[in-house]
Order: structure tokens, then C-alpha cells, then sequence
């Protein structure tokens, strides 16, 4: 997404100030409430700047902070606490038109009233945000790839967050979660997790993703990157 998202060295200072912050403290519950609090800090409408900040570290050289950070989203996982961004259900009705301008305040709470929805972590975001009609304008596929393609290569830092993830996927691929997931979206998340889990390389696991079946959005739907 680039409206909203911070220019290239904004983030990767902000990145830096992540990686110090978790550094600076070896209790990984407390590293866990650092990144919370930055997930919340950025609020919903900019959780695509959270999923940037991490794809910073995942394209940078330095092997500790990507190290510290997976271990870290490994904690949240054991917790069954990830950090995370909120996307209106599938089944939605009453979204902004995606062709005209969208107000400020149409992407509140407000506007959706009761229109289900649910936090999702990292890559379920992702794979929602490119699959699924929701208040975002849906997130191409090239962006898509890429983007999951770092998000494995980092979490693979930790071998908690590398056995916890996968497993995670596959268990919300069997469930139908209050219509968070189309059958579509299930399908993406069960062949991400089981390549995956087969230990196949990052770029193996996002083309997985994409070569597994899929609905075709309506012709009408924008794409946009991240």
C-alpha cells in the first residue's frame, strides 16, 4: 500500500528504533508488549506500515535483528497473541466504493457499524487483504509474493515462530471462523502452511501460495501494492 506509508528512511529508522527497543531487553514477554504496543500505536488503518517495518528487517543484512524479531512474533504465537490488523469480513455488505474517493473517517469503526471482523496476524492479513473484498483496496499479487516471501524468510529466524506459524494456518484453514475466510482464502492458507512445514524455501512457500486454487476477484475490484 502506498498511501499512508512512510517515506523509505522513516522506516527504516523506525525499524531501528524496533530492533533497539527489543534489544534492550532480554524477557521476551517484554518484547512481546514492545511490539503490541507499536502494532496499537500505528492503530488498524495503518497495520500495512506494521507489516512494512517488518519486511525492513527481513530485507536487511542483519541476521540478529531478524532473529530478535521472529523470536519475538514466536512468543506471540505460543501466547496465541499476535500482533494484529482488522479486516471486514468477506461476507461485508455497505463497503466504500473503491473507484471514488474515500473519506478519512469512512475507515473507522463507525462507518462499519456491525460489520463482522476479527484481528488477523501477519500473514493471514496479507492473504485476506489479496484475496477478500474488504475496506482496503485489495493488495495485488506480485505484492502479495513478495511480501509473504519475507515475511517466511524472517520468521524463519526462529524456530519457534518457524513450527508455530505453519501449524497455526492449517488449523485456521479447517475452520470456517465466523466468515473471516472464503473457501478461496482457506485453500491459500492451507498450501502456504504445508509448504511450510515441508521446510521448502520462502520463495517455494509464496509461489505455493499463489499457484494454489483461487478466486478470481471481480473485474471491477482496484489492485494496489503494499
Amino acid at each position: 500500500m502506498n498511501t499512508g506509508i512512510p517515506e523509505p528512511a522513516a522506516l527504516r529508522e523506525a525499524a531501528d528504533r524496533l530492533v533497539s527497543a527489543l534489544a534492550a531487553h532480554a524477557d521476551p514477554e517484554y518484547r512481546l508488549t514492545v511490539l503490541k504496543r507499536l502494532s496499537r500505536r500505528l492503530g488498524e488503518e495503518y497495520y500495512p506500515t506494521f507489516l512494512r517495518l517488518l519486511g525492513v528487517v527481513a530485507e536487511s543484512d542483519d541476521e540478529r535483528a531478524k532473529r530478535l524479531l521472529a523470536e519475538t512474533i514466536g512468543t506471540a504465537l505460543r501466547r496465541m497473541d499476535l500482533p494484529g490488523g482488522a479486516l471486514s469480513s468477506w461476507g461485508a455488505t455497505g463497503l466504500p466504493d473503491p473507484a471514488g474517493p474515500i473519506a478519512a473517517g469512512a475507515l473507522s469503526g463507525h462507518f462499519f457499524g456491525a460489520t463482522p471482523r476479527r484481528l488477523l496476524g501477519p500473514v493471514e492479513y496479507l492473504a485476506v487483504w489479496h484475496l477478500q473484498r474488504t475496506q482496503r483496496t485489495r493488495l495485488g499479487a506480485e505484492a502479495f509474493r513478495t511480501s509473504l516471501e519475507q515475511l517466511v524468510g524472517l520468521l524463519n529466524h526462529s524456530e519457534e515462530a518457524r513450527t508455530l506459524y505453519p501449524q497455526k494456518l492449517a488449523a485456521d484453514a479447517q475452520n470456517e471462523l465466523e466468515g473471516a475466510y472464503t473457501r478461496a482464502t482457506r485453500e491459500r492458507l492451507a498450501a502456504i502452511a504445508a509448504a511450510w512445514r515441508a521446510g521448502k524455501p520462502p520463495a517455494e512457500v509464496a509461489r505455493a501460495a499463489l499457484e494454489s486454487a483461487a478466486e478470481q476477484p471481480p473485474g471491477a475490484w482496484v489492485v494496489r501494492d503494499l
